[in-house]
């Protein structure tokens, strides 16, 4: 039986012009804060940018963007919160606030759908998903119902994190989702470790963010985050990829 929200979710995202998700393999690589940081970056530079938090169960893009509190608005569907301008949100956790959702399989797949379903974005240039890590029923759901969906890894230098990356792009190929770029984060000199692993699996090196240890006190703050390094570095890591930061 056909899901009735999925023609939907094709006309909600009809005048997005470019879907980008960032990836990782493990969590703790700092993928949400580059979500974060794209976000700020290309809408401070006159981009109309949306930001779709899909780790249902460990939301935390509010946090970092300092969403305000209460319900999203409606308007024929759920409008996402306006955190800057030109940056959008839309996350589960402005409905459940800091209750856990405790969901599994099939449970995250409707929940999936019905925020892509509800949520009227408008027009905008980007639309990122802040993807939750590995490999789960996001990951393949997204495949499915965004088949334009372009999928930007992000990954520490750690043995650790790259080990398992390897498994996740093969996932991505197998479901036909295009890899733009590789991102090193939180880096202290030895970004060569990202960028010889992804010459390796064909993926290329878009660039690195150096750690930043004030990068913390920014959380919550879009105009702090925006003015950081690491904004500035993600922002040249972005053109690599053709997503350039000029006036609409």
């Amino acid at each position: 039986m056909i899901d009735p929200r999925e023609s939907v979710i094709v006309k909600r995202l009809a005048s997005v012009d470019r879907v980008v998700g960032f990836f990782s393999a493990k969590g703790g690589v700092g993928k949400t804060m580059t979500t974060a940081l794209a976000g700020c970056a290309l809408a401070a530079r006159g981009k109309r940018v949306g930001i779709l938090d899909l780790d249902m169960q460990g939301a935390s893009m509010h946090i970092v963007l300092g969403a305000p509190h209460g319900l999203p608005a409606e308007d024929k569907g759920i409008l996402p919160v306006r955190v800057a301008a030109d940056l959008t949100l839309m996350s589960a956790a402005l409905f459940s606030g800091e209750r856990a959702m405790a969901l599994r399989g099939e449970e995250i797949s409707h929940a999936m759908r019905e925020l892509l379903a509800v949520t009227q974005w408008g027009r905008l240039d980007y639309l990122l998903f802040d993807m939750p890590p590995g490999i789960g029923e996001e990951v393949l759901d997204c495949a499915l119902l965004v088949p334009r969906i372009e999928a930007v890894m992000v990954s520490t230098p750690s043995v650790l994190s790259l080990s398992v990356v390897e498994r996740l792009i093969g996932v991505l190929a197998e479901t036909h989702i295009a890899i733009p770029g590789m991102i090193a984060t939180m880096t202290r000199g030895d970004a060569q470790a990202v960028r010889t692993f992804a010459r390796k699996v064909g993926v290329a090196f878009c660039g690195e963010i150096p750690f930043e240890s004030n990068l913390e006190k920014a959380i919550g703050f879009p105009d702090r985050l925006v003015a950081s390094d690491s904004a500035r570095a993600l922002l040249s890591a972005l053109g690599t990829m053709g997503m350039s930061g000029g006036t609409t």
